[in-house]
């Protein structure tokens, strides 16, 4: 079973990967049968080969990130609270998200679920 060490290693990667624009290393992340549901409520996103086009936008669009609080860790499931900056200049935007990844016995995410709406979104202050 996956520790609370190797998990939090995980998201912190993740947070890491998507700044530095490296989908590949967001995708190693993954099982490849993982299902992404960003945000909840939207189309589950099944399977590596569905993931790489909405990571390669996220890797894109992603400038900053970091941890809002602590990851929080329970039966095999994290949930970690962080916050993205998306694009740049006067159109740039934030975004305040909790994310729970699920993880199989190998340490991989098998399930991504995004918690985050239009409320949690802002401009960013210039």
């Amino acid at each position: 079973m996956t520790s609370f060490e190797q998990a939090k290693q995980v998201c912190t990667t993740y947070i890491e990967s998507l700044v530095a624009g490296d989908v590949d290393a967001v995708l190693a992340l993954f099982a490849d049968t993982a299902s992404v549901e960003d945000p909840v409520g939207t189309e589950l996103k099944q399977g590596k080969e569905a993931l790489r086009p909405f990571y390669e936008v996220a890797c894109q669009s992603v400038t900053e990130a970091h941890f809002t609080g602590e990851p929080k860790f329970a039966g095999g499931e994290l949930a970690f609270p962080f916050m993205i900056t998306i694009g740049a200049g006067d159109s740039a935007v934030t975004i305040d998200i909790i994310d729970v990844f699920t993880f199989d016995d190998a340490g991989k995410v098998i399930t991504m679920r995004a918690f985050w709406g239009p409320e949690n979104m802002a401009p960013v202050a210039q």
